[in-house]
Parts: structure tokens; C-alpha cells; sequence
């Protein structure tokens, strides 16, 4: 198990099409993906579409991206994983400006 802290840079925050994002990535792994908003206390399942939106962040507020494997040969893939959900998140900003 891993987790990173993200925080959101573009301008409309978590909505539809970034939540599609993260799921799609999410669903190329085969590792178990959990969002939490901070300060929050509701853990989401980071394939889901609809849980994702219904976190509902705002730019700058930050998540925690959790990337969970059931046996530790898939330690690598929980990494690229969350490498690939940072770049998407907080350096091309869900490709929005």
C-alpha cells in the first residue's frame, strides 16, 4: 500500500470529465485505487465515475490517493500508478487550464 497527497490546479476542480480521467487510469491497473478528500472523513473508490465527482474538490483543495495490492509483487504498479494520477492532477491539470 501506497498513498501521495495531491492537490487540484485547474480551475474547475473535480467534475465530470477529470472524474472520468482518474477512473480510466485507475481501471488500466490492476490495483485497488481509494480517494479522500481531506478533512474528510468518506474514502471513495477511484474507479468509480460518480464517486469521484461526488467528492466534489475545488481547486486547491487537496486528496489523498491510495493505491492498495493484494500481494506485494504489484508494489511497482501501485507506484506507476500514482505517478500517472500526480502528472494528470497537479502538472497537466486534467489538460484545462
Amino acid at each position: 500500500m501506497k498513498e501521495i497527497i495531491v492537490e487540484i490546479k485547474n480551475e474547475q476542480g473535480l467534475h465530470a470529465r477529470p472524474a472520468a480521467l482518474i477512473a480510466n487510469i485507475a481501471k488500466k491497473y490492476n490495483v485497488k485505487l481509494e480517494i479522500e478528500k481531506i478533512g474528510e472523513n468518506e474514502v471513495i473508490d477511484g474507479k468509480n465515475v460518480m464517486g469521484i465527482m461526488i467528492l466534489g474538490a475545488a481547486k486547491g483543495e487537496k486528496l489523498k490517493l491510495k493505491a492498495v495490492s493484494e500481494n506485494e509483487n504489484s508494489i511497482e504498479e501501485e507506484n506507476r500508478l500514482l505517478e500517472e494520477l500526480r502528472q494528470l492532477i497537479e502538472i497537466d491539470k486534467f489538460f484545462e487550464k
